[in-house]
Order: C-alpha cells, then sequence, then structure tokens
C-alpha cells in the first residue's frame, strides 16, 4: 500500500485509478480555464480588420479575362510603392486600368499590422491571466493533502502556465523574467512545504 500525504491508504487499484482520475480532471481544468477565458476576454478576430482585402491580389496581370493582360508591362515605380508597402506589413491594394493591368497602387491597406499589434497585445494579456491563475494552481497543489487534488492542480497549473509562455513568446524578455520569479517563488513554496 501507498501512504498519501495525509496517510491516505491507497491500494494499487486504487492509487492508479486516482492518477489517471487525477490527469483526466487535470487535462479538463486546463481546458475549461482556457474556454472560459476565451468566452470572457476575446481576442481580435482577422475578418474585422481585413474585410475585404483581396490578400491573393497580383500586380501583374490580373485575373481580368484570358487575353486582355497580354499588353500590360513592368513599371520599376509601382513595384517600388509594392516594395514599401509590403515592408510595412501592408496589403498593396491596385488600381486597374480599362484592360485590366495594373496602372497604380490605390492604397496600401495595413490592416494586417493593426491585426498583427492588436493580437500581441492580447497575448500579452492572456500571457498574465494565464500565469497568475496556472501559478495559484501550483500553488494551491502545493498545500492541498489529497494526492487527487494534487493530481489535478499541480499538472494543470504548470500546463496554463507553460501556455502562457507559448502565447507570449513574441516578447521573450517579459516571459524569461515572469518564469524566473515564479520558478523562485514555486521553489521556495515548495521547499518551505516540504520540510
Amino acid at each position: 500500500m501507498i501512504k498519501g500525504l495525509k496517510n491516505e491508504k491507497l491500494s494499487g487499484r486504487n492509487f492508479a485509478l486516482t492518477i489517471i482520475l487525477g490527469v483526466f480532471i487535470a487535462i479538463m481544468v486546463i481546458v475549461l480555464i482556457n474556454l472560459t477565458v476565451s468566452y470572457i476576454y476575446e481576442g481580435p478576430k482577422y475578418e474585422n480588420y481585413c474585410k475585404g482585402v483581396d490578400m491573393g491580389a497580383e500586380a501583374y496581370p490580373i485575373k481580368a479575362g484570358i487575353n486582355s493582360c497580354l499588353n500590360c508591362t513592368y513599371s520599376k515605380a509601382l513595384q517600388e510603392k509594392v516594395d514599401a508597402c509590403t515592408e510595412e506589413n501592408g496589403i498593396p491594394v491596385y488600381e486597374y486600368n480599362d484592360v485590366g493591368c495594373t496602372k497604380d497602387l490605390k492604397s496600401c491597406d495595413l490592416c494586417q499590422k493593426n491585426f498583427d499589434g492588436d493580437m500581441k497585445a492580447y497575448n500579452r494579456r492572456v500571457f498574465f491571466i494565464f500565469a497568475a491563475i496556472g501559478f495559484i494552481l501550483i500553488i494551491g497543489g502545493l498545500f492541498l493533502s489529497q494526492l487527487l487534488l494534487q493530481l489535478v492542480t499541480l499538472p494543470a497549473g504548470a500546463s496554463l502556465v507553460i501556455e502562457a509562455a507559448m502565447r507570449n513568446f513574441d516578447n521573450k524578455l517579459l516571459v524569461i523574467i515572469t518564469f524566473a520569479l515564479l520558478i523562485i517563488l514555486a521553489i521556495v513554496l515548495a521547499l518551505r512545504k516540504l520540510k
């Protein structure tokens, strides 16, 4: 027989069942927290930023007709405008002449750049939410005495902290500092608990 932290006596079958049930519930807790956060705090949606923008529009030639673009000519000035637009992470919006050839750049739509910026800000906020919830679960797991509850809270908390880092991997320094502080605090609390 295996003894738990509160002198729980677990036989082999009950011990195995406790582990399986703990892992299963931990996965459900992770999914529940993910769904709750995404329901309460929705992220930016791409279609709200770049609605109606043709990402596949080509400058030479367009899809107007089979033979209508045979006489299109390359324009170095237009290509320079397109290159400048794409360097800004913009989407070139072309202006076409009567036969379907591109004659100029109508605009440089920065919807993708705006979406990326808002998505990074969203991921940064979600990072702190998941890191905080995950850390609370880890700390709770350290102080709970029943094995089943420890098997639920510790892996669920660790998974949420890892997911938080993966969501905000663009800001590596913030992730490194936050993780270092969380690890140090978790080790200190675990050592105090295990004495």
